[in-house]
């Protein structure tokens, strides 16, 4: 069997080599610039068994156009490419899954953890007042608030329970949160009291306290979350949107905060990014708004690239490949 021929960017074989070598020896490693496609030139890749596409390329090609097209090419070249993304929307994965014939895997096992912590810390922040806290001593003013002080027995439905979904409703369980979870074909999940349908929303929202939305970008999910969702909301309920900003109508949402509809919105997506400057998602009452960071986390490149070794090692071995995306 000859030996197996892999792409990965500088950082991650000066991090990583002797981690891929550990797996086989013999393994050729080609070390590409995602910076500089011309050292060494990317259009003398050879046929290659596997394209790690980090963030480190993802990020070069999504800033610096010239290098989109020589990227293409080398992404054609591979039998499997791992994707650093959990999602598969960026246009150059567009284009990946158009134009190749790779086996592609995402990476949206590994984003999990950073997404769950951000929804709880979204969660305690609306819970227990701490920007209503940060003004107060801005003020310098002594006003005891804890809003509702804990999040025990608190009612949180995740509209779109895949395995960030688990991982949001895991930690709420150590919460001792009651937690729901809707997909399109339901499973039972050791986290969750119930997984339904989305044609049981309705008749959940108004009990829910927390409406935590992880979807992807389709037809099907584009505004789902609307003035029809707003008005049927409990409230005092909280939306945290985790998942593609299209999922959520931003001018719905607005005047549902602004005329009391429900209580507050954390959303870490939206649908043009940036955030356009006349939003009124910006000045709508208890809106916080972080710049699409929710999956940041130091421990995203070890985790992205022992998926990625995992996948080399099961191609080798001939087992199924991970996170393994079909159209």
């Amino acid at each position: 069997m000859k030996p197996m021929k892999i792409v990965v960017d500088s950082l991650i074989s000066n991090l990583y080599e002797s981690e891929i070598l550990k797996l086989d020896p013999n393994i050729e490693i080609i070390v590409l610039n995602p910076e500089d496609h011309t050292n060494p030139a990317w259009g003398e890749v050879p046929e290659v068994d596997a394209l790690f596409l980090s963030y480190q390329f993802l990020f070069a090609v999504r800033d610096h156009k010239h290098l989109f097209e020589p990227m293409l090419e080398v992404a054609k070249k591979a039998k499997f490419i791992q994707s650093g993304y959990s999602g598969m929307d960026d246009p150059f994965l567009q284009a990946v899954l158009k134009e190749t014939s790779a086996i592609v895997a995402n990476a949206s096992s590994i984003y999990g953890k950073p997404m769950a912590n951000y929804v709880l810390a979204q969660m305690l922040r609306w819970n227990k007042r701490i920007d209503l806290h940060i003004q107060l001593q801005k003020e310098k003013k002594w006003m005891p608030n804890g809003g509702d002080g804990e999040l025990t027995n608190k009612n949180l439905v995740i509209y779109g329970y895949g395995g960030i979904g688990k991982e949001i409703a895991r930690i709420a369980k150590s919460f001792e949160m009651n937690v729901s979870g809707i997909r399109r074909s339901p499973v039972k999940c050791e986290f969750a009291d119930e997984v339904k349908t989305p044609d049981d929303l309705m008749d959940m929202l108004p009990f829910v306290d927390f409406l935590v939305t992880v979807l992807p970008d389709s037809e099907q999910t584009r505004n789902v979350i609307d003035k029809k969702v707003f008005k049927q909301m409990n409230p005092q309920s909280m939306l945290i949107n985790v998942g593609r900003g299209s999922a959520v109508n931003e001018q719905d949402l607005a005047e549902a905060l602004n005329t009391g509809e429900i209580a507050a919105a954390a959303l870490d997506t939206t649908r043009k990014e940036p955030l356009e400057k006349d939003s009124p998602l910006w000045e709508a009452n208890n809106c916080y708004i972080t710049p699409h960071d929710s999956a940041h986390s130091l421990m995203s490149l070890p985790r992205s690239f022992n998926l990625f070794l995992e996948n080399v090692a099961n191609l080798k071995n001939g087992k199924p490949i991970k996170n393994l995306f079909e159209l």
